[in-house]
């Protein structure tokens, strides 16, 4: 699990945050190590815990060679994105190829995506959106 420090506090309805809190899924074979990561959400009853121990009941799965269409033994959710991933960065690794050209995709090019400006006053969201679109 690492810990990010959010600049200020991410505020939405719901509640605040000061950190993101990541759980990271690693697994290596040889000299490669596929990486991913995810974001447990307390909305679907995830936490960092759960997702840690669902990544821990899926290592015998991946230890005796159990390929990415065994992950759907693993319920939807963080756990499963996270190892998910890996499993796709280490294959990739393993080709000397990129991820995209392993799924069989063409290249992506870089896309928009869209921010939340967290709730504030109406000038201090004004202020946020300004900033944002320097970026």
């Amino acid at each position: 699990m690492e810990r990010w420090p959010i600049a200020g506090a991410f505020v939405i309805a719901r509640g605040a945050k000061t950190k993101a809190e990541v759980v990271v899924a690693e697994v290596t074979e040889g000299e490669h190590t596929g990486r991913g990561e995810a974001v447990p959400y307390a909305r679907y009853g995830e936490s960092v815990d759960s997702v840690l121990a669902q990544l821990h009941e899926a290592r015998p799965l991946v230890e005796s060679g159990g390929a990415r269409g065994a992950l759907q033994a693993l319920p939807p959710g963080a756990a499963r994105n996270a190892l998910d991933c890996a499993l796709w960065d280490l294959e990739a690794k393993l080709a000397g190829v990129r991820a995209w050209e392993l799924a069989g995709r063409a290249r992506l090019d870089p896309v928009k995506t869209c921010l939340t400006i967290s709730l504030g006053s109406p000038q201090e969201m004004a202020e946020a959106a300004r900033r944002a679109g320097r970026c």
